[in-house]
């Protein structure tokens, strides 16, 4: 079956998955001659369609402890609808290279949206409809990180840098799925941190494609994203630089990302991607 027919399947499971409510960017089918973004179309439903609670958790003091952290995934998942809009109503113009890529980074993060809620609402027996209406329900704000969006290369950039920090999140948390009795669970976070691994090189590649002349800015804006994170920018909804605390988001853990970047967009260096070691 060819690319373009799985793409279509997957996009229409997606929408009858939404009950028919066509969410920001998943009709965006743009292409661009010079530069085609990488996509391996898959949907979670596949794969979570009958996992339950009796699989996953041993105790009440192991279903509470997880709690934050899957909420916190689900939020920032779900928040990709929220960039998405800041994006169509920003008056950017964004090239037809940024809108083939952003058509299918949005379609994959959609589908990681609808797992992370069917997870959570299995586990703490909340239904989906309702779990989706407390994200609806939360407001983004934008404003306070308006300097990293100006403009395409920028964005892209910042993109790149959340990419790679939650493909090396999802990568360290292998082990938690690999606790839980049911195998579906942890075959369905390799696919996701695969999927963000690909968005990372797809945005390198397509700066390199594009901004070849601004690689040197690469560095100190980095730096920047990292400062940000590191002096506890507050997150509000805008699916980049959501990385608080927590075990993961160490300084030593966002640099190795800075590292990773600037190493990928070096064309004197190969691609380095970590996390996709153990996929």
């Amino acid at each position: 079956m060819s690319q373009e027919k799985l793409v279509k399947i997957s996009n229409i499971a997606l929408q009858k998955q939404a009950n028919n409510k066509l969410a920001c960017g998943l009709d965006i089918a743009v292409q661009s001659s010079d530069y085609s973004p990488r996509s391996m179309p898959w949907n979670s439903n596949d794969y979570l369609m009958n996992v339950d609670r009796t699989g996953v958790l041993s105790s009440p003091e192991k279903t509470a402890s997880l709690q934050p952290m899957l909420w916190n995934d689900l939020c920032s998942e779900y928040d990709a609808e929220n960039f998405c809009k800041y994006l169509e109503q920003s008056g950017l113009e964004l090239s037809p290279a940024f809108k083939s890529f952003e058509g299918v980074w949005r379609k994959d993060e959609y589908s990681h949206y609808l797992g992370f809620l069917r997870i959570y609402s299995r586990l703490y027996e909340e239904p989906e409809e309702e779990v989706a209406k407390r994200l609806e329900h939360r407001k983004a704000d934008f404003k306070p990180i308006d300097r990293f969006l100006k403009d395409e290369f920028t964005i892209a950039l910042l993109l790149a840098y959340d990419e790679i920090a939650t493909a090396k999140a999802y990568s360290q948390d292998y082990k938690l799925y690999t606790s839980f009795e049911d195998p579906d669970y942890l075959k369905w976070i390799k696919l996701v941190t695969r999927d963000e691994s690909i968005h990372f090189t797809n945005l390198t590649k397509l700066i390199n494609f594009k901004y070849p002349n601004r690689i040197p800015e690469v560095s100190q804006l980095v730096s920047q994203f990292i400062e940000w994170d590191l002096e506890g920018g507050e997150y509000k909804g805008t699916f980049v630089l959501d990385h608080e605390g927590g075990d993961y988001f160490t300084p030593e853990f966002l640099r190795d990302c800075g590292r990773i970047i600037n190493h990928a967009l070096d064309p004197k260096k190969p691609v380095t991607i970590p996390s996709a070691a153990n996929i």
